[in-house]
């Protein structure tokens, strides 16, 4: 490669890092926006409870010292269905209770206004 080829090549690579760091920016201008959209508050916060829901899953199940295999087991379902709830995915109060039921745990609901 001769100087003039590496220098071309280093301008179009400054390019690339320049072009990424603006599509960067404007992504993460879009992400917040959406995130702060009066309208997607509902389903932004069905969203963060089923992850909490599904982390509540996953440390009562990591405390009891339980492999998804086993309690899904405990709970007659497959492992890959057990995996869903701890990725959040139709997570019912009763699931939670049957997981609390199987750890040895139980759950306490709690919630609070927003605006309060």
């Amino acid at each position: 490669m001769n100087d003039k080829e590496m220098k071309e090549l280093r301008a179009n690579i400054q390019n690339l890092e320049n072009n990424s760091e603006t599509i960067y920016q404007k992504q993460s201008a879009e992400r917040e926006a959406f995130l702060n959209a009066p309208e997607n508050q509902e389903c932004i916060a069905k969203i963060k409870a089923s992850l909490k829901a599904a982390q509540i899953a996953y440390e009562m199940r990591k405390k009891a010292g339980l492999t998804q295999a086993e309690i899904a087991k405990i709970l007659h379902i497959r492992q890959p269905n057990y995996a869903r709830i701890e990725r959040g995915q139709n997570v019912s109060i009763n699931t939670l209770a049957d997981i609390a039921n199987a750890c040895g745990a139980e759950i306490d609901i709690k919630y609070h206004f927003k605006h309060a």
